[in-house]
């Protein structure tokens, strides 16, 4: 229904009624999209297609629970941390205090984890949209071919490992 009434307004544009219809469903086009991925066909679309990709929308939730908690937590951990090395610091007694100057090199990766944890949250959570309610991620997808990706990939190495040589070499030749 929605894909032939958006094809009679642009045949028409001065059809009022047709635009009218459109502004009443207009919100929900986006979510007739969704069904693209279940057939390219969607103004023939059953009431299991119908079903099918409303529930492609529920995300994964175990995996935004965790990913989420786990962010949270070094995020606390963090202040936490911080809180007790300023007070030790700020006291004195830091130096004696190996087992905390031991936790702080234990917990360079944890901003790493949090990172990643926390794009896990953005990635999964929005799914199945790059724009909510609009663009389905499934039709976001680029046409650029993976041998394209590849190339660009080894360019960029390639130019900044080149960087980096000419770099050591002219940190050393002024060290020496």
């Amino acid at each position: 229904m929605l894909i032939p009434l958006s094809e009679s307004c642009r045949a028409d544009p001065n059809d009022a009624k047709a635009r009218a219809e459109l502004a009443q469903y207009g919100d929900d086009l986006g979510y007739a999209l969704l069904l693209k991925r279940i057939r390219p066909d969607i103004e023939n679309a059953t009431q299991a297609d119908i079903t099918k990709a409303a529930w492609g929308t529920v995300p994964r939730v175990a995996l935004l629970f965790w990913s989420f908690r786990i962010m949270v937590g070094c995020g606390f951990f963090f202040i936490l941390l911080f809180g007790l090395a300023f007070y030790l610091v700020s006291t004195g007694p830091i130096l004696r205090a190996r087992w905390l100057l031991w936790v702080l090199v234990f917990t360079l990766p944890l901003p790493w984890i949090a990172a990643e944890a926390g794009w896990v949250v953005a990635e999964v959570g929005r799914q199945p949209w790059v724009v909510e309610g609009v663009l389905p991620t499934f039709l976001a997808v680029s046409n650029i071919s993976a041998n394209n990706v590849l190339v660009t990939l080894i360019g960029f190495i390639g130019f900044y490992s080149t960087l980096l040589l000419v770099d050591i070499y002219l940190m050393s030749s002024t060290i020496y």
